[in-house]
Formats: structure tokens, C-alpha cells, sequence
């Protein structure tokens, strides 16, 4: 069988009090916690490596792209999901968004359009690397909507589950017909 394997990485812990979204560093424990992605995938032989633009997804995996001397490829579709006007009713909102994926905020994105612009890239990265090992480099919502499209029963109880989850590294293994055949989690750092 011609399988393809996504090692797919949701960010280490990044410093929430930074304002630009995507200049938003790890923190110290965020890059001590990045070599945990190398040494969990060390072992491993990429044939490519994509990566969101954002700095905190590029940190998570600088000590592997610098063992591994790999090309990280950056999308600008695979940026994290645009935040609006939240105000103090953040997480009524968050539920509200896995409720209804065309939902959001003011000047916010909704998971709809998340889950359009990542799939988009996911679908060319199978399409191209069919039967090679990939390295994603991503966000919690961005995977949580990508894992969405493959199995609709994942839901928002799932998402929270991969909220405190930082780094997280996903295997999954697909068929040559884009059909996950199999999941495994190779990394979960819990930030409860």
C-alpha cells in the first residue's frame, strides 16, 4: 500500500500576552518543550516540511529542521484562524463556532473558512507527496477543523480536548485515496 504519513505539530507553548498574533513567541518552557518534537521525531526521514507563517509554529520546529537540515515550505493559508472583537463572552463564542461553522465573530474568521483554506493545502500536499513522510507544522483549530473534514463527529469536546495540548505531534497515515487509514499520537504535553 502507497501510504502517506502527515507528522502533524500543533505549537509549542506560545506567550499569550504578545499582541501580534503572528509574531507571537514561545515562551521559555514553549522552546525547552520544542525539544520534545525533536527527540520524538528524530528517528524519522522527511521527504518535506510545511509549516504556518506564524513565528510560534516555526519555533516549535526549529530544533528538528536544524538536526533534520530540512526546507521548511511556508503557506500563508495555513496562518492561524482570524480572531475578531471577542470580548468577555470568548468561549460562549468558541462553542458557538463548533456549533455552526459558518459563524463568527466581528471581524472574525469562522471555521468554515478555516477549514476551506487548510484543506486546500492538505489536498496538494497529498496530491503531490503521495506515499511520502510529511512534516506540518500548524495550530490547534487549524488541525482540530482539518480533523473535522476527515470525521465530522470531531467536534468541540475534541478541540478543548487539543486546547491544552502544546506541543502535540499527530501521525496520520493516508491511503491512496486521501482516506485516513490509521492516527497515532506520537506527543502530548499537557498545559492544563
Amino acid at each position: 500500500m502507497n501510504t502517506t504519513n502527515i507528522y502533524f505539530v500543533r505549537h509549542a507553548l506560545p506567550d499569550y500576552s504578545w499582541l501580534d498574533d503572528a509574531t507571537m513567541p514561545l515562551t521559555q518552557v514553549g522552546r525547552d518543550d520544542s525539544l520534545a518534537v525533536l527527540d520524538s521525531l528524530k528517528t524519522l526521514f522527511f521527504d518535506f516540511c510545511i509549516s504556518s507563517p506564524y513565528k510560534r509554529t516555526l519555533q516549535t520546529i526549529e530544533p528538528l529542521v536544524y538536526e533534520k537540515k530540512l526546507k521548511v515550505h511556508i503557506d500563508e493559508r495555513l496562518k492561524e484562524r482570524v480572531r475578531g472583537n471577542i470580548g468577555e463572552n470568548g468561549d460562549v463564542l468558541l462553542k458557538k463556532r463548533w456549533e455552526n461553522f459558518d459563524f463568527h465573530e466581528e471581524n472574525g474568521e469562522s471555521m468554515n473558512s478555516l477549514q476551506q483554506r487548510n484543506m486546500e493545502v492538505l489536498s496538494k500536499i497529498l496530491e503531490q507527496h503521495r506515499g511520502e513522510t510529511i512534516l506540518f507544522s500548524t495550530h490547534g483549530a487549524a488541525l482540530s477543523s482539518m480533523l473535522n473534514y476527515f470525521d465530522n463527529g470531531f467536534g468541540y469536546l475534541d478541540f478543548i480536548r487539543l486546547q491544552c495540548f502544546t506541543p502535540y505531534v499527530l501521525k496520520i497515515c493516508f491511503d491512496k485515496n486521501d482516506k485516513i487509514i490509521d492516527k497515532e499520537e506520537i506527543l502530548i504535553i499537557d498545559k492544563k
